[in-house]
C-alpha cells in the first residue's frame, strides 16, 4: 500500500491491500476502497462511496457529493457503488443517491472520461463509455456497452438501453432503445450494427435485431401499433429486449430521424 502523506483518510474509511492513494487525497467517513486501486492526486471520496477492486480514479474527481436536489437533507444516508476495474478521469462528479440508504451505481469495467457527470440515483451498466463532459440527470439509467458521445445529455429518469451509441452533443428526454444509434435531439438515426459485431451477436441475431427495428421505425405504424404485431411471433431472447424496453418506456422512446443516408447498416 502506498499512502502519500499528504492525503486525509478518515479513521473510519476501509483500504483494501495494494492501494495506492495520491497527493492531497480525501478519503471521507465510512468509505470502502477495493483492493489495487489507485486514486490520483485531489481525488475525494466523500461520506458513503464505495469502490470495488482494481479501479483508477484521476485528479480532481469527486465521488460521492451531494445530491443537487434542492430537497435533499445533509444528513441524509445514501451511497455510491462503484464495480471492478473502472477508469473514471479527470474532474468527474457522481452524486450519491438522494434518500435515505439510495444507491447511484457504476458497473464494472466502464471508462468515464473527464468532466462527466452522474447526477443522484443514476444507474451505470458494465463496459460504458462515457465520453468528455457527459452530462446524466437524476435517475437516469443506462444500460450494458452503451457508449455515448462527448458532450450529450441525458435528462432525469431518461433510459439508455443495451448497446445503444448515441452521438455527441445530442440532448435527450425521451427513452433510447437497445442497440440503436441515437443524434440530435430526441432522435434515432438507425441500428449500431458494428456494435453488435464487436459484441458477438451473430448474422441471424442481427438479422432479427434489424427485422424488429424496422417494424418499429419504419413500417409505418406507430409504436404501440407496431408492438401489437410484434406479438403475433416469437422473438429470441435478446430481440426480446428490445420489445421489452419499449413496452416498459414511461418516456416514450425517441423518433426516427430521416437522413439521406441508410445509417442501419448491413447486418
Amino acid at each position: 500500500m502506498k499512502i502519500h502523506p499528504t492525503a486525509v483518510i478518515d479513521p473510519s474509511a476501509t483500504l483494501g491491500s495494494d492501494v495506492e492513494i495520491g497527493a492531497y487525497v480525501v478519503v471521507g467517513e465510512g468509505v470502502e476502497v477495493g483492493d489495487g486501486t489507485i486514486l490520483h492526486p485531489h481525488v475525494v471520496l466523500c461520506r458513503g462511496v464505495r469502490l470495488g477492486e482494481k479501479n483508477t480514479v484521476h485528479s480532481g474527481a469527486i465521488l460521492g457529493g451531494q445530491p443537487q436536489d434542492l430537497g435533499f437533507s445533509p444528513d441524509t444516508r445514501s451511497f455510491v457503488e462503484i464495480g471492478n476495474r473502472n477508469t473514471i478521469r479527470e474532474h468527474v462528479t457522481i452524486h450519491r443517491g438522494s434518500k435515505a440508504n439510495s444507491v447511484t451505481r457504476v458497473g464494472h469495467d466502464c471508462f468515464l472520461m473527464a468532466g462527466a457527470h452522474l447526477g443522484h440515483d443514476v444507474q451505470l451498466g458494465s463496459r460504458v463509455i462515457l465520453a468528455n463532459n457527459c452530462l446524466l440527470g437524476g435517475f437516469a439509467v443506462v444500460e450494458d456497452r452503451v457508449f455515448m458521445g462527448g458532450g450529450s445529455v441525458l435528462h432525469q429518469h431518461t433510459r439508455v438501453g443495451q448497446l445503444a451509441m448515441i452521438q455527441g452533443l445530442s440532448g435527450f428526454s425521451k427513452d433510447v432503445p437497445p442497440f440503436t444509434i441515437a443524434a440530435g435531439r430526441n432522435g434515432v438515426a438507425g441500428l449500431n450494427i458494428v456494435g453488435l459485431r464487436r459484441a458477438g451477436f451473430d448474422m441471424a441475431a442481427r438479422a432479427e435485431i434489424k427485422e424488429a427495428w424496422k417494424l418499429v421505425f419504419r413500417s409505418g405504424q406507430n409504436v404501440r401499433q407496431a408492438l401489437v404485431s410484434a406479438r403475433e411471433r416469437t422473438w429470441r431472447a435478446e430481440t426480446e429486449s428490445f420489445f421489452c424496453f419499449i413496452e416498459s418506456s414511461k418516456r416514450g422512446i425517441c423518433d426516427l430521424r430521416i437522413t439521406s443516408v441508410d445509417v442501419s447498416g448491413e447486418v
